[in-house]
């Protein structure tokens, strides 16, 4: 399939990318960050139960809990939009259960085009990169900690961009290299 499909780290510039792939190719923009809310109430999220863990866990309590409907919420993102742009948010596909890495391997077998943004082959650079580019609460840092630690983009990625020190637009055009996708509309 030729959809394109960016993971990564928050942070790293899978949305501006989306944007201005989805406006090189004119193909639409899809979401995870807009829809995946949607995909989970259909298998029972509860908004209520994800603060009150927040509250009395934490981060990582909330960011586990998220796991259970991430795999779910990427099957049906990828049956309902068709010759998209994915921008699949910062930790959707992200996980330290090996059950649901394998489901999201499976959902994006057919995908060629999978992209994982990171801003560096080296981790702690990647992650101070994320520091230096996002206020990130100290309450949260664990959490940006595991999904620049986690190989779970690694595993699923299909082509990798590394980000740092480069242009929007130069990202975008390496993007479109690595996914034979040069000739734009």
């Amino acid at each position: 399939m030729k959809d394109i499909i960016l993971i990564g780290p928050v942070a790293v510039g899978k949305t501006t990318t989306a944007k201005l792939l989805s406006e090189k190719l004119k193909k639409p923009l899809v979401s995870m960050d807009d829809l995946r809310f949607d995909y989970y109430k259909e298998i029972g999220y509860n908004d209520n139960h994800r603060k009150e863990l927040l509250e009395k866990a934490g981060i990582m309590a909330i960011y586990q809990y998220g796991k259970f409907f991430d795999a779910y919420s990427i099957e049906r993102i990828l049956e309902d939009h068709r010759d998209c742009i994915f921008d699949f948010g910062g930790g959707n596909n992200a996980s330290g259960f090996d059950f649901e890495v394998n489901l999201v391997k499976n959902a994006l077998k057919p995908y060629e085009n999978i992209v994982l943004l990171i801003p560096s082959a080296d981790k702690e650079e990647s992650l101070q990169f994320i520091y230096n580019r996002r206020n990130i609460a100290p309450n949260q840092r664990q959490l940006i900690e595991y999904l620049v630690f986690d190989d779970s983009n690694y595993m699923l990625a299909k082509h990798t961009v590394f980000v740092k020190g480069k242009t929007p637009e130069d990202i975008c055009n390496e993007v479109l290299s690595v996914t034979n996708n040069l000739n734009v509309a």
